[in-house]
């Protein structure tokens, strides 16, 4: 993704950080200062660390740690300093911040921290508000995000499902793969792989809420981090789709080593001695080998027909 993407992206993902942060406050009882610090910053990875991942001017989003969150209530008045830290992409930095009264000013840092963070003072009745627009804006931008996200997924599916395909059929990059779902099929993938099959058991909302955590995103941008979840929960739901299991392009390695003669006994002992500790069954050996090239084998069809009772 191109920074101004990224930068659309984390500021959603700010948002949703302050939402969490700001739920964590207890409502003021006299005027306060609320401080919205920058969740995230522009940084210039380390040589060797993400160089070629990074956009075209070199930098990426980092998630910076603060401490006690990233809201912070202050008096009117009140002379206070937050400290803070990054480490990601092979960059570490960190130190304090001042906070002081005055107009607050817009977007993230730039490869370096602020010295100081402005905010008006606000009587405690419109803090209060302003804690409740922050968590507001918050879940607002978690729908924004996830909608960002199904929209990127609507873009993959294709290459992640045909490398599957291809995959299944053992076939090379020259040669065409065939087609195991169909369009509709691929639009029922990407709703349960962004969604989830009943609203809760989306990994990807999962993945937002751990993506708010800054060690979750050290060895990677948090953008980064989304996209690639988002790619391979497609996958997992492709497998599903035609009837994959999760071993399956694993096993098929197996048996295409072993070479055609191979009994199933003899695929099934190699695969188990390579992969001691995620062992095969017969079951899934036998559902590995037999995924069919059409979106009517067995697996696919009972899958599709339990979706549309």
């Amino acid at each position: 993704m191109n920074t101004t993407t990224s930068s659309q992206l984390c500021t959603l993902l700010d948002r949703m950080s302050w939402a969490r942060s700001a739920a964590g406050q207890d409502r003021p009882t006299r005027p306060v200062r609320v401080h919205a610090l920058p969740p995230t910053m522009w940084i210039r990875p380390a040589r060797g660390t993400g160089g070629a991942k990074a956009a075209a001017d070199g930098v990426l989003p980092a998630a910076i740690t603060w401490n006690s969150g990233t809201v912070h209530l202050a008096g009117s008045d009140e002379n206070i300093s937050a400290g803070w830290e990054v480490d990601a992409a092979g960059t570490k930095q960190s130190g304090s911040i001042h906070l002081a009264r005055g107009e607050a000013a817009n977007g993230r840092p730039d490869r370096r921290m602020w010295p100081v963070h402005h905010s008006p003072a606000l009587s405690s009745r419109d803090a209060g508000r302003a804690l409740d627009q922050l968590q507001e804006d918050g879940e607002l931008a978690r729908w924004q995000m996830l909608t960002s996200l199904e929209d990127f997924a609507h873009r993959q599916i294709g290459s992640v499902a045909t490398s599957i395909f291809r995959e299944v059929a053992d076939l090379p990059e020259t040669d065409l793969a065939p087609a195991l779902l169909d369009d509709q099929q691929l639009e029922v993938v990407v709703t349960h792989g962004i969604y989830g099959r009943s609203g809760k058991d989306s990994r990807i909302l999962r993945s937002l809420d751990r993506c708010l955590d800054p060690a979750t995103t050290r060895t990677v941008d948090p953008i980064r981090y989304l996209t690639a979840q988002v790619r391979r929960d497609l996958a997992d739901q492709v497998r599903v789709a035609i009837g994959d299991p999760h071993v399956g392009s694993r096993v098929r390695r197996i048996a295409r080593a072993l070479g055609t003669g191979a009994s199933l006994e003899e695929i099934i002992d190699r695969y188990n001695q390579v992969h001691s500790s995620d062992r095969a069954s017969t079951t899934r050996a036998i559902r590995a080998l037999t995924v069919a090239p059409s979106i009517e084998s067995t697996a696919l069809r009972h899958v599709f027909e339990v979706r549309d009772v």
